[in-house]
């Protein structure tokens, strides 16, 4: 897979499942110290890893298939009329691009994400060893609102996708629908950086959380090794 030109150190990682309750979780995880080509993790991607912050990984959990890589075809995508208002509602919002960096704004919209959204109280070091210490080239859009920030996300750059990693917002534009008008914008992004596939991560048919992924079509899932593209 590449990787024996890199430094890395692998293990195995158990725990509770995030995704399903009462499952346990087996993962082969390695991390690298400081950087990894991105043709390389890209690679990896198409196999079904997956990064936070220097830890990449993928589920190997015993007697379970549940978490299916998904990616969107970005250059054949059109949106549907329910994403079309979205993006209405949020003609006025502004944008701005820059690679991943700490900003304390950007900290405390995190924190307040995770309160809403999770209940847990985060910390600056947890934001920065999940989202801004990065061995890949990574991006941040800012998505302010009449000059509030409402929302933020991160976006790996690779040769020929973008990996989505995490999107943030202020609870009180929730109205908005600012997750999926995030989604859509990075689908722009994609077809404007000539990227073919926007990678969402995992889909799981048994958490309701993740059926949104299916909204946006075409995609593919990466089914027994092979990404295959899903009709209905």
């Amino acid at each position: 897979m590449m990787l024996k030109h890199l430094n890395i150190t692998e293990y195995l990682s158990q725990g509770e499942c995030q995704y399903l309750e009462e499952r346990k979780t087996l993962s082969y995880t390695f991390s690298v110290e400081k950087y990894m080509p991105p043709e390389v993790y890209e690679s990896i991607i198409n196999k079904g890893f997956r990064r936070n912050g220097f830890y990449f990984y993928q589920n190997i959990c015993p007697n379970c298939s549940s978490c299916i890589p998904i990616r969107m075809n970005a250059r054949e995508f059109r949106p549907s009329k329910s994403q079309r208002r979205v993006l209405r509602k949020n003609q006025d919002v502004r944008m701005v691009r820059h690679p991943v960096a700490f900003e304390e704004e950007g900290y405390l919209l995190y924190r307040k994400y995770c309160s809403y959204k999770h209940n847990i109280s985060e910390t600056e070091e947890d934001y920065t060893e999940f989202l801004i210490g990065s061995p890949v080239p990574t991006e941040m859009t800012r998505y302010y609102a009449e000059n509030q920030l409402v929302g933020i996300g991160w976006t790996d750059v690779l040769p020929n996708s973008l990996s989505s990693v995490y999107f943030a917002f202020d609870p009180d534009y929730a109205h908005r629908s600012p997750g999926v008008f995030s989604l859509l914008k990075e689908m722009e992004l994609c077809r404007e950086l000539k990227k073919e596939w926007l990678q969402l991560g995992f889909w799981i048919s048994e958490n309701r959380k993740m059926s949104y992924k299916t909204r946006y079509k075409p995609f593919e899932l990466l089914i027994n090794g092979v990404w295959q593209a899903i009709e209905n």
